[in-house]
């Protein structure tokens, strides 16, 4: 399993369970917020590190030998780090998505799940749940980019390359 944003508290999270479960786990973080949260795998028979950004394809293929899943958690996550630089989260948000994406189909990973975020709702009546077939209601570049990933990710599935959004 290639696990982006691994070294963030989701990813290392998923990470220590997938260990614990016996999984073969390869971690892609550029670790703009430090690797405190991975160190403790680091010497785990079942764990590989790789300093890196979803936007490199050079690095991206060769993440991707031998890589049956994906979990796809890199991002620049929340509305204001979003608005603090916004041509930078369109990069790692949109386009690290489409080119990891792309490469994977090509490389014929079995199933790609992206951690996408209930923002793609926006601001709506506290007394309705939203589900899968709620309208979407973006109200920040944040939610902007997620629902692009979501889109473009249903655009590339098919039968071979199993794409999954989850908010």
């Amino acid at each position: 399993i290639l696990v982006t944003g691994g070294a963030g508290y989701v990813g290392s999270t998923f990470i220590r369970d997938a260990l614990a479960d016996d999984y073969r786990i390869r971690c892609l973080d550029l670790l703009v917020n430090g690797g405190q949260s991975i160190v403790g795998f680091l010497n785990h028979p079942n764990f590989e590190f790789v300093h890196g950004d979803t936007r490199d394809k050079k690095t991206i293929e060769k993440c991707l030998e031998g890589v049956d899943y994906i979990v796809h958690l890199a991002a620049i996550v929340g509305d204001k780090p979003c608005q603090a630089a916004p041509r930078s989260a369109y990069q790692i948000n949109f386009v690290g998505l489409k080119t990891l994406a792309e490469l994977s189909k090509k490389a014929k990973v079995k199933k790609f799940v992206l951690a996408s975020t209930c923002s793609n709702y926006g601001i709506s009546d506290p007394k309705t749940f939203a589900t899968e077939k709620s309208k979407l209601n973006p109200v920040s570049l944040y939610a902007e980019t997620k629902i692009d990933c979501e889109r473009f990710l249903k655009t590339i599935s098919d039968d071979r390359f199993a794409g999954v959004s989850l908010r």
